[in-house]
């Protein structure tokens, strides 16, 4: 028989509608994923964000796929029309034989793997037991037509197959249907939180403070290497976890040329009467995170400062002032009005579609209602340089960030011990440790005042340094130390916390909220840093940031915290 297998749709749906036809005659797909496809090969898409599964014959029409600048998507023109996705070179055709519906409730007996391709047809006591048990999960979709046909003779072809389990012979025709007390439950073994000694403790806890993070560093540092790896360790669900990427990571390259909000969240284009949405990478992934409340979702903003921040990402930077408790979350304003979706969706009739959410009828009520809004499990994280091509970071936007320096580089790191990977973990951090849990500043510590006034205390001692010059504390920094403080000591719950950890944040969180607006000559810098360098003897990362501003002070007569 003709080879047989699934291919899981993931990491949303926006290459699935760019890769089908109108009549949904076929639908083309990357090579690299479909890899040694052949003519007459059967393939099962499973798409279930859209609710729908196609049987499909391969064919041996493929297209080359060419980059477009301007949607930056890889696309290709057959019979007249334009199809694309974001990667891949090669595409093939494969044609739609049967298509049916997915009903509420149905999910996977067995979990496909991280890549979401299985196969049916070729028997071998590697995996003979999910075989059978997907292809059981199939037949509901498809009690009857060609698909089916295609199951039965699959089924014939491995279900006599014996196997060893755990030591014991195991008949294939008894697999459990999906509903019975041996399938498979849901996600195991999710840690209930990270410890204070986790490696990305600092980044997890500065992005629960704040939404909105800058890692700082020279090319080569690991900046986006490290959003990536949070993506990996909080993608809990198993409708995310894709081959090439984790589904609750977007990486967006900033351009120099960027200037307006337009850039990262799309504009309407009418002409001649007709009106089409322009939507972005950043916009979609906003959409694809209101439908996975539950998972943490990272939008990784590279070079951030290639163009100026304050141009292209003011809407963000105003919104996060809208922070408010809602149903034990944080609600934010929208990022596009009701009043506009509304006015989008009905002058572009692909706009539903452009947005992933063609067949989501409660999320596009719910956006026709209160508009796009950013959700509150996502964070945006960006990296940054400091050098003669990028822009310096204004006060605006380090008061609303927390801002980490990554300089520090292992030159060991990999050779003489395994690398750390991008692999997707045997348990994962709780989306809770992100997204529950929400405090407001003036609340933190309000059953503990002794912490409370310890931190207050240092922040006065530091801004008597700095009230009479353009870095003086304001209160959204305060909020930002006391909320860091109280999340970390929080975590105390999941293991152990050092008897010295309220000094080891409150020396992160100058670091991070402080020491960053500190810019100008000797006149405006020299007894300021003096002054710091007395208040934070007891703090050892401001210890040695102070010193090498002021070394960079007294050797240019100029200096910055970068």
């Amino acid at each position: 028989m003709k080879p047989a297998r699934i291919y899981d749709v993931r990491n949303g749906n926006t290459d699935y509608h760019n890769l089908l036809s109108d009549n949904r005659d076929f639908i083309f797909w990357d090579e690299d994923i479909l890899k040694d496809t052949r003519l007459g090969d059967v393939v099962f898409f499973v798409n279930r964000e859209q609710k729908e599964v196609l049987y499909t014959v391969a064919t041996n029409t493929l297209r080359t796929g060419i980059r477009n600048k301007r949607s930056w998507l890889k696309e290709f023109e057959y019979k007249g029309k334009v199809y694309g996705a974001g990667e891949g070179d090669e595409f093939r055709m494969y044609k739609i034989r049967q298509a049916a519906t997915i009903p509420a409730g149905w999910k996977w007996t067995k979990p496909l793997r991280h890549n979401g391709i299985a196969d049916l047809s070729i028997s071998g006591a590697a995996d003979n037991t999910a075989r059978l048990t997907r292809m059981h999960d199939l037949k509901q979709l498809f009690p009857s037509g060609p698909a089916l046909e295609v199951l039965e003779e699959c089924n014939m072809h491995v279900e006599a197959v014996n196997l060893t389990v755990n030591e014991r012979e195991i008949e294939m025709k008894l697999i459990s249907p999906s509903g019975s007390k041996k399938a498979v439950k849901g996600l195991k073994n999710e840690k209930t939180g990270i410890e204070f000694t986790h490696p990305y403790r600092q980044l997890l806890m500065a992005v629960k403070t704040k939404p909105f993070v800058l890692l700082s560093g020279v090319s080569g540092t690991g900046k986006s290497w490290t959003v990536r790896k949070l993506a990996y360790i909080t993608c809990a669900d198993a409708a995310l976890r894709n081959a090439r990427q984790p589904g609750n990571f977007e990486m967006i390259r900033v351009r120099p040329d960027w200037h307006d909000t337009d850039d990262l969240l799309g504009y309407l284009v009418t002409r001649e009467g007709t009106s089409r949405y322009h939507c972005t990478g950043l916009l979609r992934f906003i959409v694809k995170a209101c439908r996975y409340p539950h998972i943490p979702f990272f939008a990784c903003l590279d070079e951030m400062n290639l163009a100026k921040i304050e141009h292209y990402f003011p809407d963000f930077l105003s919104i996060l002032e809208t922070a408010r408790q809602a149903d034990d979350v944080t609600a934010y304003d929208a990022f596009i009005s009701s009043d506009d979706v509304s006015v989008y969706s009905t002058g572009d009739p692909g706009f539903w579609a452009k947005l992933g959410i063609a067949d989501d009828t409660r999320l596009q009520a719910y956006f026709l209602e209160r508009g796009i809004v950013m959700p509150a499990n996502l964070a945006v994280i960006g990296t940054i340089n400091m050098d003669e091509t990028t822009h310096t970071i204004s006060q605006r936007v380090l008061d609303r960030t927390m801002v980490i320096e990554m300089h520090n580089v292992d030159m060991e790191y990999g050779l003489t011990s395994w690398a750390e990977t991008w692999e997707y973990p045997d348990t994962y951090e709780a989306a809770a440790a992100l997204t529950t849990g929400i405090l407001k500043g003036p609340e933190v510590y309000s059953n503990n005042s002794k912490k409370r006034n310890r931190i207050i205390s240092e922040l006065t001692k530091l801004n008597d340094i700095l009230k009479d010059s353009p870095f003086a504390l304001s209160l959204r920094v305060r909020n930002d130390v006391l909320l860091y403080c109280a999340y970390n000591e929080a975590l105390a719950a999941n293991g152990p916390v050092p008897g010295n950890w309220l000094d080891i944040c409150i020396d992160e969180a100058i670091c991070m909220k402080i020491l960053t607006r500190i810019a100008g000559d000797a006149a405006e810098c020299e007894d300021i840093i003096e002054g710091l360098q007395a208040a934070t003897r007891q703090y050892p990362a401001c210890q040695r940031k102070l010193s090498r501003i002021q070394r960079q002070l007294r050797k240019t007569g100029l200096t910055s915290f970068w």
